[in-house]
């Protein structure tokens, strides 16, 4: 069976879609669907290193497909750096984090094509 649109619903740390459940390491702040992918942004505490919340669910296989990269920010008080938005930005994903840096994603893949200064 192929999910359809909207399929899906967040409950706190789980993404449901039909009848299968994923379960993540922290809250579901936002999520998004682009092309079959749901994509789902954790909401990270403040005393918790773990900048790699992103993470592209496919909705058909009801499975994680991939999670952001890791990336070193310099310098050191960058750190902690996890992402704080995604938004749908010319048919691709862009994702802004605290340290005032976005990258442009293809979300079907979660490959970076591109990183900025979002100031």
């Amino acid at each position: 069976m192929i999910a359809k649109k909207n399929e899906y619903s967040i409950q706190g740390n789980k993404a449901v879609i039909g009848n299968s459940e994923l379960v993540f390491d922290f809250p579901i702040a936002d999520s998004l669907e682009i092309e079959g992918m749901l994509i789902v942004l954790l909401s990270i505490p403040v005393d918790v290193q773990y900048n790699e919340n992103v993470f592209g669910v496919s909705i058909v296989d009801k499975k994680v497909k991939w999670q952001i990269s890791k990336k070193q920010y310099i310098p050191a008080y960058k750190q902690q750096c996890p992402f704080v938005s995604i938004v749908s930005y010319e048919g691709k994903l862009r994702l802004n984090n605290w340290c005032s840096v976005y990258f442009i994603v293809d979300p079907l893949t979660g490959k970076i094509l591109e990183e900025g200064d979002a100031r």
